[in-house]
């Protein structure tokens, strides 16, 4: 289908159908976004008032938050007045879905959702049609930072098994077809999909391309093994991992772009991206509410800790001042592009992808990369930690790995956790990955919470 006729015709005509506010979202956002810091401010703390408001008078669970403390939404006037408000946990969510849920809100309009999480623990949510139909706007408004519009066309080597399996139906093909999309999944990566997935790539020629970090790396690498670098996208952007700098390099070599770096997650879709200045990821906050945790200079420059996430929009099922366990620091300087909106200038780590050491290091991806990656005898590798001084590091090796490659591993690693640290080897011809075909290169069983490095963060 002609990118123009989607962008023109069939997209604008499918939301008149549905009769939602995509595009009235969009537009206000492509509004807000260059206002003044100070004004998207304000644009945004009148959003969370009206959110607290709802909640205290409609969600059970907020009431007695607010009981407990002894305040109302009135005596919220400040963001260290917001800090009062608790911490919304993975664990309180389950332990409260239905109260959670508003009193006033149509049932007919939540969708239900789940999340593994780092822990593979299904967390099970609802997601409102306003808070959706927000999201939906925000990737768009994110595209086209990235020069991609409505109906360009769009590859995303994402998902699992069961999206293929979806996909197979009559209904979801037609409406990839209509909205030039093309789904490739990430939990098939063997040798013949590599090549099945140039064939089709070559012959959809996406001016987007979209996939996890770990994913598209591997496809880069046998695209350039083989010597087929001819799928020339506009733009990648990468999602759903840390994202490390050496898969940006093997990546562009491949695709012949530098890459984008996306942040968001299932619990609130899209919350930030870096623009064509690649300096930080800008925030959507015209529909999220970002801030740092347990810091007295929250969204300074050089302040890195674990980020809360409000969802502005979601009035069925709020999430205020929700632990998505990412790090990160916030800045509200303004970016050379332009842009409003604060950005991310530590990029993301996840809690539970930091090594804690036994002698008080903590221990992002980068050192684990960098260590591991190009080590002779190293194909791929997996670092888990199950106690705080123990981890198991699975390879799986090439034919040159050697007693030798295992003892250099060892020394290294020891002299960034101490003597203490306990290192056992797995080699494993295959990897594990997630149900959705994500790798992770760390997984520390303790969920430290510890701040990442700024050296050592990335986008998960």
């Amino acid at each position: 289908m002609h990118p123009a006729i989607v962008r023109r015709i069939i997209y604008p005509v499918f939301r008149a159908l549905k009769r939602d506010r995509v595009l009235c979202y969009l537009d206000e956002m492509r509004r807000v976004q260059w206002l003044e810091p100070e004004a998207i401010r304000r644009y945004q703390w009148e959003k969370l008032k009206k959110l607290l408001d709802h909640a205290w008078k409609h969600v059970p669970y907020y009431k007695d938050v607010f009981g407990g403390l002894g305040i109302t939404p009135e005596d919220i006037r400040s963001e260290e007045d917001f800090k009062r408000l608790p911490v919304l946990r993975k664990s309180d969510i389950r332990a409260n879905s239905e109260r959670l849920l508003a009193d006033n809100y149509p049932r007919d309009n939540l969708a239900p959702d789940s999340t593994g999480g780092s822990t593979g623990e299904n967390l099970y949510f609802f997601v409102g049609s306003e808070a959706d139909q927000a999201r939906r706007a925000t990737t768009i408004r994110m595209n086209e930072w990235n020069g991609i519009l409505v109906g360009d066309k769009m590859a995303m080597l994402w998902g699992t098994a069961f999206d293929m399996e979806r996909m197979g139906k009559i209904k979801n093909a037609v409406k990839f077809w209509l909205t030039n999309q093309l789904l490739l999944s990430a939990y098939r990566m063997g040798e013949s999909s590599m090549e099945e997935y140039v064939r089709r790539l070559k012959r959809f020629k996406p001016d987007i391309v979209v996939g996890y970090p770990s994913a598209m790396a591997h496809f880069s690498e046998s695209i350039l093994e083989a010597d087929l670098n001819e799928i020339k996208p506009k733009a990648v952007v990468l999602s759903g991992e840390t994202l490390y700098e050496w898969q940006r390099e093997v990546i562009r070599k491949a695709f012949g772009v530098e890459p984008y770096d996306h942040y968001g997650c299932r619990e609130f879709g899209a919350i930030a991206r870096e623009c064509k200045v690649r300096q930080g990821l800008h925030i959507a906050c015209e529909r999220v509410f970002l801030e740092v945790a347990a810091s007295d200079k929250a969204g300074s420059d050089d302040e890195v800790g674990e980020l809360l996430v409000t969802d502005l929009d979601s009035f069925g099922m709020p999430f205020i001042r929700y632990a998505i366990e990412d790090m990160g620091a916030i800045t509200w300087e303004r970016c050379e592009c332009g842009l409003g909106l604060p950005r991310l200038k530590t990029a993301i780590g996840r809690t539970f992808d930091v090594v804690k050491a036994p002698n008080g290091n903590y221990l992002g991806g980068t050192f684990w990369t960098i260590l591991l990656r190009k080590k002779k005898g190293v194909e791929r590798f997996q670092v888990v930690q199950e106690e705080l001084d123990k981890i198991t590091i699975a390879i799986t090796p090439t034919s040159d790995f050697s007693d030798d490659t295992r003892r250099y591993i060892l020394d290294k690693v020891r002299e960034a956790c101490g003597p203490e640290m306990r290192v056992r080897f797995e080699l494993k011809p295959d990897l594990v990955t997630t149900p959705t075909g994500k790798h992770r290169f760390v997984i520390s069983k303790l969920g430290t919470g510890a701040p990442v490095a700024p050296e050592a963060a990335g986008n998960e």
